[in-house]
């Protein structure tokens, strides 16, 4: 019986070689794009389940509540990890963690220069040994467990490899942290699978990590956090995150007592932190609607098989009829139609992942942030697969499978069933509205990112960005003044260079601000608001092109006298008008009173997606780690080189790498152009498969009304009537579907652009267009079978039935 059913199906499918094609070319773009989906989102939710205890890490943050709203960042005060440790001795492990960004390694060599190695990739970190007894790597040679020692140092196969060439020569190694720091390696670990957080090539002992940061001592005030600072702790039975939480009063009370009502340190699951936009991670929404994605495309392409196999069924009336007469069931006929759709899923299936391998290639290369991702194969991968299979066989193939298997033998052998008996013609026009308005909706998020992506980086954001680069200065706790002033003149004398200025973190949106607390004037009280700070050098506003409002730059110095402040933190302060704020005083703790010499226009110091906050601007030359270049010439290889050549030579022990200021802001969007690609594919996905779908509707259409069309044109009918006959309904349809799918995209977009303080408006011309994109491609796709039979010579139309 089931030799017989796959028989019958593979004719079947030879039969209709066109019904075939689009069904299973349908099912597979749909379910191959829909897999990458589903494992791109797999992918997400499995970041560092593989740790033992993922359920019982935590990650202690810190949280800060002012006038302006609360936040909460993965930093936290250098000395918690003592004081947790201190007072909850029944915590299972605490270990503290300093991220180390752009790690480097020398290797010291004989007679000749060391041998410098850079990761680009990962960061390194500097560690407490107990880091180990939270989180699992694996060891290839030696082991976490004289990282306790001073000047010690574990790395990754990879970076020992890089270091030393081999895994087995690394042991007791001695190598240079950032050129400067000596340490012993001790451990060699596995390398990463593309499934962690804590990508760390090197991991030095805790204690090294104040000659890295200047000293920084454990036993300094609790109202200094670092965002670069973790703590993490593994809870257990005798003290769980319960404990922690009602605690939690007490302890900031005992340990930042000026601040206990605005601060806290929540624990939060480690496991979570990778799904929590706030501390850096991937959006949950951004997740589910991509899965969401997957389901809608899957939903298009089981749509067709339905669409197309009711519409099939009128062709197979006769077999059916033939079929009953002889005795079969309508249990039987059912399963043989299943089975039929079985075949064609599975075919379908092959194809699908064929374009999963090929996507999974194209991911990596061109995907990036949340959605690069990587597919790990495991059982129940295998049973997913199989689930998604039975549901999709299910979803195509129930219905028609009903339908058919229904017919009465005395009206299918008469040839009189109509297409409201083989399905009713209302389902298979509510099917097709839904695959249009999936279509739209996908077209309108196209074009809504694209727009919103054209305006962030054309809109003027206050300061110059063309033809400026920066390089990173060393990292090292206190800058070289001396060098910083050999390598100015060197790259000023170059024809290439039009001005060199040094600052904190290089240019506006690079991401390096922090906040501080500030006391203004006269005034008695802090201010209850934290603006940001920045140390730029004299020649940083007229590198960027930064204009002033009122007063005058701030005087070339090398430590902070004075301050520029912008007009937002100047209504902050309570003032309306720039000059009246020019002349009086900040105090920030540990500095001078900084005189206020001018006021900056406003210009957006972050990306777009953020406000422009109230900031101030001071000298502090030890606190530079960013050159800015402006060049005068188009020639910027020639000018790369020359600058290479003159920061080697002042910066031996560093690493010259440019970066330009229109790339680096453009990087900032780097997440928001990967979605627009992608859902321009998978909206062109969904208009492929619909109009696969459109085109054997109108085929079969076509060949049902040859012999209408025939009559209509004996009597007179014109080639635009008849096409207005085929057209009209699908005009009507795509109408329907607009109007399903404009508020729902609205209401989508609109929380997209949310996320953005600065965006663009929703114009109607935006929901018109993706209208019109829609009915010229679903209008073309139809055009040439209704151009045909209209054109068709009336004479052979009716001899055709």
């Amino acid at each position: 019986m089931l030799y017989n059913y796959i028989k019958i199906a593979w004719r079947n499918l030879r039969k209709n070689q066109a019904y075939a094609v689009i069904n299973i070319s349908g099912l597979g773009l749909g379910l191959g794009c829909a897999l990458l989906i589903f494992a791109l989102v797999r992918f997400h939710y499995q970041i560092d389940r593989h740790h033992r205890n993922y359920d019982r890490i935590y990650q202690i943050t810190s949280r800060f509540t002012s006038s302006s709203g609360a936040f909460n960042i993965q930093g936290i005060p250098y000395p918690l990890g003592q004081a947790v440790r201190n007072e909850y001795p029944d915590i299972e492990h605490v270990a503290m963690l300093e991220e180390w960004y752009s790690p480097m390694v020398a290797v010291p060599a004989v007679n000749q220069a060391d041998k410098k190695i850079k990761d680009k990739t990962h960061h390194g970190a500097f560690v407490e040994p107990a880091f180990f007894n939270i989180f699992d790597y694996t060891w290839i040679a030696g082991g976490p467990d004289e990282l306790s020692q001073p000047g010690t140092v574990v790395m990754s196969a990879e970076m020992a490899r890089k270091c030393f060439g081999s895994t087995a020569h690394a042991i007791g190694r001695l190598v240079r942290l950032d050129a400067r720091i000596p340490a012993r390696v001790v451990g060699v670990f596995a390398d990463y699978r593309d499934d962690t957080d804590l990508a760390y090539s090197v991991m030095a002992s805790w204690p090294l990590v104040k000659e890295q940061l200047n000293g920084r001592p454990e036993d300094q005030p609790f109202d200094n956090t670092n965002g670069s600072t973790h703590c993490f702790a593994l809870f257990n039975d005798r003290f769980t995150v319960a404990d922690w939480n009602r605690e939690l009063p007490s302890f900031v009370k005992k340990y930042n007592p000026a601040k206990a009502k605005e601060t806290s340190y929540p624990a939060v699951l480690f496991s979570s932190m990778h799904l929590s936009p706030e501390f850096g991670g991937v959006s949950r929404g951004l997740l589910w609607s991509l899965a969401l994605i997957g389901i809608l495309l899957i939903a298009t392409a089981s749509i067709n098989f339905v669409n197309l196999a009711t519409a099939q069924a009128l062709n197979r009336a006769r077999e059916v009829g033939v079929r009953k007469v002889l005795g079969s069931t309508k249990t039987q006929l059912f399963w043989q139609f299943i089975g039929e759709t079985t075949l064609i899923v599975l075919t379908a299936l092959v194809l699908g992942m064929v374009v999963f391998n090929y996507g999974q290639i194209l991911a990596q290369t061109y995907l990036h942030g949340p959605f690069r991702f990587t597919f790990y194969f495991s059982p129940e991968v295998a049973g997913g697969l199989v689930l998604l299979v039975l549901a999709v066989i299910l979803l195509a193939g129930l219905y028609p499978a009903l339908v058919v298997a229904g017919f009465r033998p005395v009206v299918a052998l008469a040839g009189r069933l109509t297409t409201q008996q083989a399905g009713r013609f209302s389902l298979r026009h509510g099917l097709v509205v839904m695959q249009f308005a999936i279509s739209q909706m996908l077209i309108i998020g196209l074009i809504v990112v694209a727009n919103q992506l054209h305006y962030v980086q054309t809109k003027d954001l206050g300061f110059r960005k063309d033809a400026i680069l920066t390089v990173g200065l060393p990292n090292v706790p206190s800058q070289d003044v001396g060098k910083m002033r050999a390598f100015r003149n060197l790259a000023n004398a170059l024809p290439d260079v039009a001005n060199v200025s040094y600052s904190m973190g290089g240019p506006p949106q690079s991401g390096w601000m922090s906040q501080t607390r500030i006391r203004f004037d006269n005034r008695p009280e802090e201010e209850p608001y934290g603006p940001q700070q920045a140390w730029i050098d004299a020649d940083y506003v007229g590198l960027y092109g930064l204009k002033l409002v009122a007063g005058r730059n701030l005087q070339p110095s090398d430590t902070a006298r004075e301050t520029l402040i912008n007009e937002t933190l100047m209504r902050r302060l309570g003032f309306t008008q720039p000059a009246d704020v020019v002349g009086k005083h900040l105090h920030k703790a540990g500095f001078a009173p900084l005189e206020i010499v001018g006021v900056l226009k406003d210009y957006n110091q972050l990306d777009l997606r953020q406000r422009i906050n109230p900031m101030f601007l001071t000298t502090l030359a030890t606190g530079y780690y960013s050159a800015n270049i402006q060049l005068r010439s188009a020639d910027y290889g020639r000018a790369l080189k020359q600058l290479e050549k003159v920061y080697n030579q002042v910066y031996a022990d560093s690493f010259f790498e440019p970066k330009f200021v229109d790339d680096q802001i453009r990087e900032n969007y780097e997440q928001e152009q990967t979605m627009g690609r992608l859902i321009n594919f998978f909206a062109g996905i969904a208009l492929l498969i619909g109009c696969m779908g459109l085109y054997g509707l109108i085929l079969f259409m076509v060949v049902r009304r040859t012999k209408e069309v025939g009559v209509r044109k004996v009597l007179g009918a014109s080639v635009g009537s008849i096409l207005w006959l085929f057209n009209r309904e699908l005009l009507q349809l795509v109408g329907i579907a607009f109007l399903v799918s404009g508020p729902v995209a609205w209401w989508v977009m609109k929380d997209w652009l949310s996320n953005f303080e600065y965006r663009i408006s929703l114009s109607p011309a935006i929901f018109l267009l993706a209208l019109l994109v829609t009915l010229i491609i679903a209008l073309i796709t139809v055009s040439f079978q209704s151009v045909k039979a209209a054109v068709m010579n009336p004479v052979k139309s009716l001899r055709s039935e």
